[in-house]
Parts: C-alpha cells; structure tokens; sequence
C-alpha cells in the first residue's frame, strides 16, 4: 500500500512539472500574446476601481527621505532612488542613511512596479516634472534592478522629450545615473518570480488603508514579461544612445568567492607553485572561473546582463540584494556598493 502511494505522488509530481514546463515553454513561444492579456486585464481592472487606482498611484511618486533642514538644503546635491521589480521597501535601508549622513538630499521614487515598464517610465517623468516644477539643480540617480531600465527608459525615449525638457526648464538635468544590479540585457528568471511577488503582496497587505485588488492594480505582470533578454521592450531601449552629457556607472554583483580582478592574482600565485608545463591549464582555469562568475553575476543578474558598451563597469561582492543593503535590519555589516557609491557622487 505504501509503494502505490509512493508512486502515485511520483506521478502527481511528475504531471506537474509536465504542465510547469509546458507553461513555461509557452510562455516563451507566445510572450507579446501574455503580455497583451495580462495588460488588457491590469486596465480593465484600473477602469473597473477607478478610485482605488489613483489612491494607489498617490500613495506612489517621490518624496523625501527625511524631511528636515539638512535634506532639504541638500549640500552635496540631490539623489533620486528607485528601486526595482517587487520590492516591498526595504532597498534604501543602507544607503538611504549614509547619503542623508554626508549631507546629500535624498529623494526615495516608488511606483506600481508590477505593471509595463513604460508606465513606470513615463509615472517617473510625470512625478520628476511636478516636483521640481521651477527648481533648476542637476540631479543624481541611483537606481536598483529594474528601477535602472526606468531611469534608462525616461532618459532616452524620443516620445519623452526628457533633454527637450531639461533645455526647456521643465525638468531637472540628470548628471549622474547609477545602474545596481540592472538587468540591461534581461534576466531569464524573471520568470519565476512567484515568490518575490508574494513577499511584496503580504508587505502591502499589512498596510490596512491598501486595497484588497491592489496586487491587481499595480500591475498584472506585465513588468516580469519586459524583464525577459530580447523582449520587445529591451530590444528598444538597447537601441538607443544614451545622452552624451550623461555620467553613467554600473555596479553588478558576483556570488564568487573572487572578483574578476583578484582570479588572475590568484592563478599567477597558483603558478608559482606548479611546475610550468602546467601553466596553459590555469589559463584554462583562469578564463573557467572569470566566465563562471559573469555568468552567475548576483544570482539573479549576470555580470554579462549589467553591462554596458563604454560604460564603466565595477563588481563587488555580494547578491542582488546583499550587495546594496543587510537583511537583517540590526545587521552592523557595510553593504560593499554603499561605499563605492558615495565615492562616485562625492565631489
């Protein structure tokens, strides 16, 4: 009796992963026809609550990390953060501080981030153009995950006009942009992103005054789906220069043990020790391990995904997320981009 329940929960597990990857394998063959649906259901939604949507999108937009003297003065400039696809708040918690603490004004951009990444872009305009109505500063922007396709999007989409804008006093210049852990190129496991999903529905859950559809409203998953290497969205955006007068950075995190920059240190120690004959074979182990690395990147964005052509590019250690802030929140740890940041906006 216990071997035939045994197999048939083999079978069941089995016919379920059957169906996981046909889904899946569809979903790649039919991605513009997901994306159109899961679009027509997000607007159909927003059209059916048209209150809650808009107090969703008030509840959105950019506001001031601390909103006393020394923020508002912003000594060294003004820092715009923006984070990424389903992140429920707790990104800035590492840097947010110590930009506050060298006397940056730090401004922190929310938006619905499940819906297209368009309508983020385009919410991020919307809000850049209220807020700094009739104040002529440069701006800087640090930007995680996708929150640097966004930035990117608003930046150099012609229907935008965003450097019309700047010349026309309606928008602030952007001298400075910081990629974190952006997937440039895609990444592939935007697809599986059921988990992160649930962890950003339960934080918005514990606000009482949310919605009960605003799982729905702020997106039907249409974001995961730009997300993907080669699809329609990132092909465009790739296609496009970006503004000449632009200083932009990337900052990609690797899961290695090694930086690229300390694997050759190590195979040249390594080759001290071996007879020489050896030495075309850690070659073959240097360029092994430097591949590997890129190809892991964070864990969620290959090091290969985060660049880009002429723009300068610095690993550090760490995961998508523990390369720029601590799980834990009494964790005392430095996250390594927080100080490679400060470095790049400090004059």
């Amino acid at each position: 009796m216990k071997l035939l329940k045994k197999k048939k929960w083999c079978i069941i597990l089995g016919i379920m992963l059957t169906l996981f990857l046909v889904v899946q394998a569809g979903r790649f063959f039919f991605r513009d026809q997901e994306w159109k649906a899961r679009n027509f259901i997000y607007t159909a939604v927003k059209r059916a609550y048209p209150e809650a949507a808009q107090r969703l999108e008030q509840s959105h937009g950019l506001k001031l990390f601390k909103t006393d003297t020394l923020s508002q003065r912003g000594a060294l400039g003004i820092v715009i953060l923006i984070h990424g696809l389903d992140e429920p708040g707790l990104i800035w918690m590492n840097l947010a501080p110590a930009l506050y603490e060298q006397g940056f004004r730090v401004l922190i951009m929310t938006y619905p981030n499940d819906q297209p990444i368009k309508a983020s872009s385009a919410f991020f305009l919307k809000q850049m153009t209220s807020y700094f109505a009739g104040e002529k500063r440069s701006v800087s922007i640090v930007a995680h995950s996708m929150g640097g396709l966004i930035s990117r999007d608003m930046l150099t989409d012609p229907l935008f006009g965003y450097s019309q804008k700047v010349e026309q006093g309606k928008v602030p210049r952007i001298d400075h942009l910081i990629l974190v852990g952006t997937p440039n190129h895609g990444a592939r496991l935007a697809q599986f992103r059921f988990f992160t999903e649930i962890r950003d529905q339960f934080h918005n859950l514990s606000n009482k005054e949310a919605h009960w559809l605003n799982s729905l409203l702020d997106g039907a998953g249409e974001a995961g789906i730009d997300l993907l290497p080669d699809s329609r969205f990132l092909t465009e955006l790739n296609s496009r220069s970006l503004p000449k007068y632009l200083d932009i950075q990337v900052i990609a995190g690797m899961v290695s043990p090694w930086s690229e920059s300390e694997i050759p240190a190590f195979i040249r120690h390594l080759e001290q020790n071996l007879p020489t004959e050896t030495r075309p074979t850690s070659r073959v182990l240097e360029k092994t391990l430097v591949s590997m690395g890129r190809t892991i990147g964070d864990g969620l964005v290959s090091v290969n995904s985060a660049r880009l052509n002429g723009v300068p590019l610095t690993t550090v250690q760490g995961t998508h997320l523990t390369m720029i802030r601590n799980i834990s929140v009494s964790s005392q740890r430095i996250p390594p981009a927080v100080p490679l940041i400060l470095k790049m906006l400090t004059p």
